[in-house]
């Protein structure tokens, strides 16, 4: 066996596919632990739109893009926008007549219309890939509608179809904000509003510590630019086949394949931990 790793995978388009966790990923999460390593979920996603069985096959999870993070039954962290930063955002975003949502680690805080536009998304068809995880419903499921979402706390906001650019509308927000694409929709139109001061890889180097683990022997897999943190923190980095230039470079070009090709097995193997 290989000496003890922390890996650390991201979801969509890394680990899922359309929210979609194959078996053969799960079987290899299951496998990798059993054989004394550590392996934790590392995404974007809030809690809250973390299905539970995919959530039980890791030994934590590392949500919000480092906002939120957990081991075992032990919450680390939990990182808020600050209440008048949070209302500045949200008057923002309603100003512009953005939709959008406040993803918060039990709910999806959302107008009305925000939540019809969202459920008008849902496709009728079931996803071609069977697995963990139920696609758009987890998202849908989450949604928690309010005339009110200012009053809320939030530790990320996804927003789509803006007349804004989404770099743009961080900056009117603040220079706390930072912007990054999301997997809603494509174009700078969508994206997500986050705490500039974290990301992954600050939930990596939290795990790590609180585990007792060298960042030397963590590992890190993800496709996205939210996932360059922690491609650039870990010990061996890893890009999905397909990955931006940025993500690639992160990742020195070491590559493998996207969830359909259930690169995570072919991880695992190449690192020895099967």
């Amino acid at each position: 066996m290989a000496d003890r790793r922390c890996v650390f995978i991201d979801f969509d388009g890394t680990l899922a596919h359309e929210g979609v966790m194959p078996h053969a990923h799960a079987e290899a999460v299951v496998r990798a632990r059993a054989a004394g390593h550590a392996v934790l979920l590392c995404t974007g996603r809030s809690a809250s739109i973390v299905a539970a069985d995919v959530a039980e096959v890791f030994d934590g999870v590392v949500a919000s893009a480092g906002a939120w993070v957990r081991v075992g039954d032990e919450l680390l962290e939990d990182h808020r926008f600050p209440e008048a930063l949070g209302r500045r955002a949200v008057e923002v975003l309603q100003h512009h007549e953005v939709p959008f949502v406040l993803e918060t680690p039990d709910a999806l805080v959302c107008t009305e219309r925000a939540a019809r536009e969202l459920r008008g998304r849902e496709r009728q068809e079931a996803t071609a890939v069977p697995g963990r995880g139920r696609g758009l419903r987890d998202l849908l499921d989450a949604l928690d509608v309010t005339e009110e979402p200012a009053s809320r706390s939030f530790a990320k906001i996804s927003v789509w179809g803006s007349p804004r650019d989404v770099e743009a509308l961080a900056e009117e927000i603040g220079p706390e904000v930072g912007a990054l694409p999301n997997s809603i929709s494509p174009g700078a139109a969508s994206g997500e509003l986050h705490l500039r001061r974290l990301d992954k890889a600050d939930g990596v180097r939290r795990v790590a510590a609180h585990l007792g683990v060298d960042m030397s022997a963590t590992v890190g897999i993800g496709d996205g630019r939210n996932d360059l943190g922690m491609l650039r923190a870990v010990g061996t980095a890893l890009a999905v086949d397909g990955a931006g230039p940025e993500v690639l470079e992160a990742a020195g070009g070491a590559t493998v394949p996207g969830p359909l090709e259930h690169g995570i097995v072919t991880a695992f193997e190449r690192l020895g931990m099967l």
